[in-house]
């Protein structure tokens, strides 16, 4: 009944009349308590026990739940828009359909009780501070499907085993967090920041993570399949920047300044690099599934035993490119260049002869090249294994041995073959 009546007084403050006082629950003892429906906005409710609580379309918004021990409650549909929630136990709660946009999640420093109320790092029996929780909320088994995070900072907290299918994770912080076995298929992931972050065995298929920033995370050890991940140039640390910073130095200075990209070897699996200038580029050997490319400049560019399984190279410039022994299984190359170069002497002056872009010995079995241009192209012992041609442009394409086993070339213009 007391606190039916503090909540009588809590509407009259929402509504700025005199009687009215906000709600202070701080570290009361509400475990099982049913608040489903209730207007509970800009509440006091820090280290609050609300375990197993029913909060069903309680409107929890910009609500201060420091530290509070929501394990178990039921949050279904409730709002916690700019709740702060900094150290609280979310342990087994359940947040389906919940809205969580501005949520604070971070680690924040342990509470207790002390003789005025409440006690934020007070001293213990020995004299000492206790240690602030800097590891984060515990949703560790929370159902959060389809809930609202957008924009939250959820550093350090755990997710572990939680489910997150059908989130709006847009532009959260997930730095450090420990994600190991949550489910986030078909959620929204944009741009997303989960550097240092554990994700074995979560399951991202399905989920957009367009600009998501995955620095030191290991992405084999979770399920990205048909995940829409290219992941931000950013994401692969300095020197990979600073590389490509120097290349585009380079070939605006035409060599004066800067210098040409060595990026043979590296691992830059699902790296977005659409529409950059990587002409002239060395990525021999390169790791680049999943890879974004659309429109990238290509020209010249050494892509020899390169892996680009899955890549997008959609509307890609790559004449005179080198492709030679390169993996492009089920690469998009849609409208892609693989033309020829004409070849200048010391004088700047066309020399009448032309480097052709090399594919010799590629495996692009079930790659897509409708509306490509190959002219002229080395396609010598390349696996062109139900590959696509729509409408390909293979004129004088150097196809000896070339596997052609269940491609489809509906209207491609072919050259004779041997």
């Amino acid at each position: 009944m007391e606190v039916e009546r503090m909540l009588g007084r809590h509407r009259e403050w929402l509504l700025k009349r005199p009687r009215g006082a906000r709600l202070n629950l701080s570290l009361a003892d509400l475990q099982g308590y049913d608040f489903s429906g209730a207007d509970l906005r800009a509440a006091k409710l820090s280290g609050a026990n609300l375990s197993r609580a029913v909060l069903v379309e309680t409107n929890l918004s910009e609500a201060d739940l420091f530290a509070a021990n929501l394990e178990r409650a039921d949050l279904s549909r409730a709002d916690l828009s700019k709740a702060d929630l900094r150290g609280a136990s979310m342990r087994g709660a359940t947040l389906a359909g919940a809205r969580l946009m501005g949520v604070d999640f971070r680690g924040g420093a342990l509470m207790q009780a002390s003789d005025d109320g409440v006690g934020f790092g007070a001293k213990d029996a020995s004299g000492k501070k206790p240690k602030a929780n800097t590891g984060g909320a515990d949703l560790a088994e929370a159902n959060l499907r389809g809930s609202n995070l957008t924009g939250s900072n959820m550093n350090g907290v755990n997710l572990a085993g939680a489910n997150l299918s059908r989130a709006n994770l847009t532009k959260v912080s997930l730095r450090k967090a420990n994600l190991a076995g949550a489910d986030f298929k078909g959620a929204c992931l944009r741009g997303v920041d989960m550097s240092l972050a554990l994700i074995d065995g979560a399951d991202f298929q399905g989920a957009d993570l367009k600009g998501a920033i995955l620095e030191d995370v290991d992405m084999d050890s979770a399920n990205f399949a048909g995940a829409e991940l290219f992941v931000d140039v950013s994401s692969f640390g300095d020197t990979v920047a600073n590389i490509l910073q120097e290349h585009e130095k380079w070939i605006k200075t035409d060599g004066k300044e800067g210098s040409r990209a060595d990026l043979a070897g590296l691992n830059m699996e699902r790296i977005d690099l659409s529409g950059k200038d990587l002409s002239g580029a060395n990525l021999k050997g390169a790791k680049l599934a999943g890879a974004k490319l659309q429109n990238a400049n290509l020209v010249m560019t050494d892509l020899s035993e390169s892996d680009l399984t899955g890549a997008n190279l959609i509307g890609a410039l790559a004449n005179g490119a080198n492709f030679a022994r390169a993996t492009l299984h089920k690469a998009i190359l849609q409208r892609a260049q693989f033309g020829q170069v004409p070849l200048r002497g010391p004088d700047g002056k066309p020399i009448g002869r032309f480097w052709s872009a090399s594919l010799a010995a590629a495996d692009a079995t079930e790659a897509d090249f409708s509306d490509a241009l190959l002219k002229g192209a080395n396609l010598i012992d390349a696996k062109l294994t139900r590959a696509r041609l729509v409408n390909a442009n293979l004129t004088d394409a150097k196809m000896v041995n070339t596997d052609l086993n269940g491609a489809d070339t509906t209207g491609a213009q072919m050259p004779p073959l041997n």
